[in-house]
């Protein structure tokens, strides 16, 4: 009965905040611990977003996280998280300009099918607030890839992520999770900062 209580209260948003800013920090702090604690907080908030905000495109990313972050999880382990070579980097100016072209019309693909898929599907409820969360989703997609590969850019989308999620679960009544992402949005600029810090030590 109390596990019950747990799962319909607000024990699961406590739970996933708990798993998210523990993970964001060891992450900030270039630790690979931080990817499997992400792996149980995106499970936790998949389930939360599809049966509780029935944020559609949330659901998505927080179930595609898990092999995302399995992913980004053997890359820090294969070169080694202290090596100069595998040190925090830039993308070269066209490359900034071509990821960004690649957001804008990534957001716009992916708003235009999700909003296609909930008017065929009658098991997808209708998405909240679409567009926002469909940014969030992209950026949240791009941001991981390029915290993979220690560019330094993914601490600026995930700024974005997290001023957007900030807004969107205030809309949908989930102050705790507003909150962590809240956290997340003060995590990410240490994040950037440590990792700035380490670039400029590793660099010749």
């Amino acid at each position: 009965m109390e596990f019950q209580e747990f799962l319909t209260g607000q024990g699961p948003e406590y739970l996933g905040t708990a798993l998210a800013v523990v993970s964001v920090s060891l992450i900030a702090r270039q630790n690979t611990l931080g990817w499997p604690l992400g792996i149980l907080w995106a499970m936790v908030s998949a389930w939360l977003a599809f049966t509780r905000w029935h944020l559609i495109s949330d659901g998505i990313l927080y179930v595609s996280y898990v092999p995302l972050q399995i992913y980004c999880w053997s890359v820090w382990l294969k070169h080694g998280v202290t090596q100069e070579s595998f040190r925090p980097t830039w993308l070269a100016r066209r490359s900034q300009m071509i990821l960004l072209l690649g957001v804008i019309l990534a957001v716009i693909l992916w708003g235009i099918g999700v909003k296609f898929f909930s008017h065929h599907l009658t098991w997808i409820a209708p998405p909240a607030v679409l567009w926002r969360d469909a940014t969030a989703t992209v950026l949240s997609y791009f941001a991981q890839f390029l915290q993979a590969r220690k560019r330094m850019e993914n601490w600026i989308g995930w700024a974005m992520v997290n001023g957007l999620g900030i807004h969107i679960y205030l809309v949908q009544g989930s102050v705790i999770y507003a909150a962590q992402y809240g956290f997340f949005l003060i995590l990410g600029l240490y994040g950037w900062w440590s990792w700035h810090r380490t670039r400029k030590e590793l660099m010749p």
